[in-house]
């Protein structure tokens, strides 16, 4: 009995000193805003003002190492969110993302927080040609969902974190069936956070000259995309897309990076008008959030080969990418236009 006691001492002692370093943090929001009309297309959901709560599970690293990554602290969990779009033909929605939010400490109560998140969306009521003709917005119940916030946190007392954002979400299909001109919607949120030890972050010294890599990374890759519904644009539905490219990252900060690539792709289409080629070809650039071995990725691109009819030049990625190795990288990227997404890749890449 008495080595059971010192056993269950000693767990408690490890788990207690693991804990000292990374809380595990529980929160919720509300949420008040509006939809965003980005096109035309859409002017018939003006007005709407969605609603709704987000409930979020996360891990607060505490230690300095965590710390000198960023001269932050980035906070990363799963957000259940759930949102009453104030319209009948957009319906509700339920989102769940993974996300990361780097604080950083402005006080010792208040801090200014950024937060990327990423995930999946439940949409409940799609367009369909009988029952809901009118939702141009998305077409599946299913549906890659984005969300970008920027606020304020205030430390209420040792437990509770009073939280003030502004938020931006978007959901779509990626182009995998038609109508998808795509949901925005903008909001202001006030939520709350439970931290179990204290809400406090520690006071380090900031990292003036970080050890960086200055080195720039070149990157060569592979691009997949399966069968995507009917496009009105081109008025054809693609089989398959496949392609490869090859890009060059330059890390600049701790959290940031540059990053100018080109790419090329063939898009299988069912059928092809006039001397319309199948290839297109591009450049880009943009900025990386890199955080630990995932980074968040905002690139603008540019045609220079595009002979595909209705098809824009210029076009904007967003990429969600995952570091396996320190040579393999994996994830998926969201390919769009003004108004339109053109579809959701899946991708490998090797850094040379």
């Amino acid at each position: 009995m008495r080595l059971i006691f010192i056993g269950v001492l000693a767990l408690l002692s490890t788990n207690l000193s693991a804990q000292k370093n990374k809380q595990t943090v529980i929160g919720i929001k509300l949420h008040y805003g509006s939809i965003y009309i980005h096109t035309a297309s859409v002017k018939n959901v003006s007005g709407a003002r969605p609603f709704g709560t987000e409930l979020e599970f996360s891990k607060q690293p505490m230690d300095s190492s965590a710390f000198n990554k960023c001269n932050c602290f980035a906070r990363n969990g799963i957000a259940i969110s759930y949102f009453n779009f104030d319209n009948k033909i957009l319906g509700h929605g339920t989102m769940v993302s993974y996300f990361i939010e780097p604080a950083y400490r402005l006080s010792k109560n208040l801090q200014f927080n950024l937060r990327g998140a990423a995930g999946l969306t439940y949409a409940t009521n799609p367009y369909d040609a009988l029952k809901n003709p009118e939702n141009k917005s998305y077409t599946t119940h299913i549906n890659p969902y984005l969300q970008a916030v920027i606020g304020l946190g205030y430390n209420l007392n040792e437990n509770i974190k009073m939280l003030l954002m502004g938020n931006f979400q978007h959901f779509s299909n990626g182009a995998f069936k038609e109508p998808n001109r795509g949901v925005n919607w903008v909001t202001g949120s006030v939520g709350i956070l439970y931290y179990p030890q204290n809400t406090s972050l520690p006071d380090y010294p900031h990292v003036n000259n970080p050890a960086i890599d200055k080195k720039i990374k070149f990157d060569i890759g592979t691009l997949f995309v399966p069968q995507q519904g009917y496009n009105s644009k081109i008025m054809a539905q693609s089989k398959f897309v496949a392609g490869a490219f090859a890009q060059a990252t330059k890390q600049y900060g701790r959290i940031s990076a540059l990053t100018a690539g080109i790419e090329t792709y063939y898009n299988k289409l069912e059928k092809q008008t006039g001397d319309e080629s199948r290839w297109l070809a591009g450049i880009h650039a943009g900025h990386a959030f890199i955080l630990g071995k995932v980074s968040f990725s905002q690139q603008i691109g540019l045609h220079f080969y595009n002979k595909t009819q209705d098809v824009e030049n210029f076009y904007f990625r967003y990429g969600l990418l995952y570091r396996i190795t320190n040579h393999l990288i994996a994830g998926i990227s969201l390919k769009t236009h003004q108004d339109n997404a053109d579809f959701t890749d899946f991708r490998i890449m090797f850094r040379l």
